[in-house]
């Protein structure tokens, strides 16, 4: 049982940074650049106390779980408002607060002179505390709310600079596809609520082994929720929107592509992973699309020009390799890729910004030769990318292996192939673009006069170098003495579902497999250094020789062309239609029935002459007529009245 100002701390977690926005919104013009000072003082001190939570999670062995009613139903039940913290949550509070830290200390360098610099700090502050209070949330219906929100803060920022026309596209791109996810993830929530009378995850995975909803219809509700992650996680078939989001801020890409956004839908999956397991059907979506995806985005990377894109589409694809752990029932490894990912992808990114920043380009072909002007980012990206391709020791070797492994083991074979394959193309891609941007000669006048990032840039860059070698070392059991498994596979497996029934065991370490791995991420490099550093006019004439191709990855696969024509066309043809037809046909029915009441009172004007006795000829014809309807027997009377009412109007008018 936990304390109240326990409970105060682990609540302050996402309140901190949400009052920061509401400070730096309302206040923020006058603060301006100090707002900096503001944003980074609400989040440090979130992290502090997501630490407290980690730290009180693994010393009680117990969730830390409370909650209040929210919206009372009545005889309906009632939806809760609260927080729960296990193993998994408070993993994801400090990876989100720390991540989150690094990168608003970065963007004071980044974003310096900015005009909407308070508010770029405003709502990067709102967007973590929405992620965090996804983290927390104990039921669908509270985790729906902050999901709306990240989508809405992923919209502002990378719509940040919205003057510029593709930003402003690229915004709308990522709020319109994610909607897709997102009602899906609504109807499935519905779902649930109609079939158990709740939407809490545990009492929804008890009514599940209660029998109180199976069959088909638990499946679709689960692949539904699915879907949501599938939208917000930019899996296929929704991923189409990830890779323009690099229209916004460098250090906004960081944010949603290593602890915010992109990380929900992994997130969602594992949170709700008791619920996913009763369903074998789904989970076999979860792991055919997430190692799909893998392979299809390391595809696209191979050719892109531009650093961030290359980064994005290396997003798309590590997040499948997230998803494809968990539907083969990897939960620990999932969730460790998830945690290692998050620190050598900011760090990637902010690299990127770093050169960026140097020399204001995004073209991998305008670049060359910048280590010798870059050394700090040099060698934090060449850290972050043997991180990304899985080289010993560093941390993501340790959380992707321990994918490859489970899936040979438990025997989905193509799987293993794929994820294979991902991991020699995911080597050649990442080193394709650090060989592109820093060796050779430099290729423009800004490559030449580049120089290196400010402190406030490099420092965090350094930190988070640090943490993609040693991040994954807490999952590796021989470090702690123990053949219990790592402190990572026992921190995360402090959840409801690690009961006797759904627990999953971890597998051994194989270093046959590990020595494949391996040989296939240094294949990849040393492919990429042959033909980008030894004989880069090789590249130049494959992609010649093999044009076709190369168009088919460096376009996408034709997705967005195929949705245009599916999709984006039509909408539009619809909305010209739809537009035409309240122009035409409801605004002349409308302008028509103005006119109309408009000619007609403009007639009976006419009638209002100001004569007394006009007006008394108007009440006499008008009685006479209601005479005649009401019925004869009543006409005399009706008609005596009325004369009577005449003439002493006409008397009075007379008189006046």
């Amino acid at each position: 049982m936990i304390s109240v100002g326990q409970q105060l701390i682990v609540a302050a977690i996402p309140v901190l940074p949400a009052l920061v926005f509401v400070v730096l919104a309302l206040f923020g013009r006058y603060l301006r650049e100090s707002a900096q000072f503001v944003a980074i003082f609400g989040i440090a001190t979130s992290l502090v106390f997501s630490v407290f939570s980690l730290y009180f999670v693994i010393r009680t062995q117990t969730p830390i779980d409370f909650a209040v009613d929210w919206i009372d139903l009545g005889a309906g039940g009632a939806f809760p408002m609260g927080v729960y913290v296990d193993g998994l949550a408070a993993v994801m509070l400090v990876v989100v607060c720390f991540v989150s830290l690094m990168i608003q200390l970065y963007s004071g360098g980044f974003m310096q002179g900015d005009k909407r610099f308070a508010w770029y700090y405003a709502v990067l502050n709102l967007f973590t505390a929405s992620m965090l209070g996804l983290v927390v949330a104990p039921n669908f219906i509270e985790l729906y709310v902050f999901w709306e929100l990240v989508g809405l803060c992923s919209y502002l920022l990378i719509g940040h600079w919205f003057e510029r026309p593709s930003a402003a596209r690229a915004a709308q791109k990522a709020f319109v596809v994610t909607r897709v996810g997102d009602a899906a993830l609504f109807i499935g929530i519905i779902m649930f609520w109609r079939a158990t009378g709740t939407t809490s995850f545990q009492g929804i995975s008890d009514a599940a082994q209660a029998g109180f909803i199976g069959g088909s219809l638990f499946t679709t509700a689960v692949i539904l929720v699915f879907v949501g992650a599938v939208g917000k996680s930019a899996q296929f078939p929704l991923h189409v929107w990830l890779p323009d989001a690099m229209e916004g801020p460098t250090p906004v890409s960081a944010l949603i592509h290593a602890a915010t956004m992109v990380a929900a839908g992994v997130y969602l999956v594992a949170r709700t992973y008791d619920i996913f397991v009763q369903s074998p059907a789904a989970m076999l979506v979860v792991a055919y699309i997430g190692g799909f995806t893998a392979l299809m985005a390391a595809t696209m990377a191979v050719t892109k020009k531009d650093i961030k894109r290359v980064i994005a589409y290396s997003t798309v694809s590590q997040l499948g390799y997230m998803m494809l752990a968990l539907g083969i029932g990897s939960y620990t490894a999932g969730i460790f890729h998830l945690y290692n990912h998050a620190f050598f992808k900011a760090l990637l990114f902010l690299g990127a910004g770093s050169i960026i920043y140097a020399m204001n380009s995004y073209n991998l072909t305008e670049m060359g030769g910048l280590r010798r002007r870059m050394p700090v980012t040099f060698w934090t990206m060449v850290v972050a990318g043997l991180s990304l391709a899985g080289i010993f020791p560093l941390s993501g070797f340790w959380s992707k292996d321990a994918i490859l492994a489970a899936s040979f083991e438990e025997h989905f074979y193509v799987l293993y192939a794929m994820a294979l394959l991902t991991v020699f193309l995911t080597a050649f891609y990442i080193f394709r673009a650090i060989f592109m941007a820093f060796t050779g000669e430099p290729r423009t006048e800004g490559a030449r006069e580049a120089t290196e990032s400010p402190g406030i840039m490099t420092g965090p860059m350094v930190l988070l170098a640090l943490l993609s070698v040693v991040s994954g070392w807490v999952g590796i059991p021989a470090l702690l003495g123990t053949e219990e498994g790592g402190f990572f596979e026992r921190l995360v497996q402090l959840s409801p579902f690690a009961d006797e029934t759904l627990a999953l065991e971890g597998h051994e370490f194989s270093y046959v497999l590990a020595i494949i791995s391996i040989a296939a991420a240094l294949l990849g490099i040393g492919l990429a250094y042959f033909l980008y550093v030894r004989e880069p006019e090789r590249a130049a004439g494959l992609a010649r020789r093999f044009a076709p191709v190369y168009a088919f990855l460096d376009r996408g696969w034709y997705f967005d062309a195929l949705y245009d024509v599916v999709f984006v066309r039509p909408a539009l043809a619809l909305g010209r239609g739809v537009r035409e037809f309240d122009r035409r046909a409801l605004g002349g029915f409308v302008s028509g029935v103005g006119s109309g009441t408009s000619g007609l009172g403009e007639r009976l004007r006419r009638l209002q002459t100001g004569g007394a006795q006009n007006y008394a000829l108007f009440i006499l014809v008008s009685v006479l007529v209601i005479g005649v309807i009401v019925g004869a027997q009543y006409t005399f009377l009706v008609v005596a009245l009325i004369a009577l009412i005449t003439l002493v109007t006409v008397a009075v008018g007379a008189r006046l």
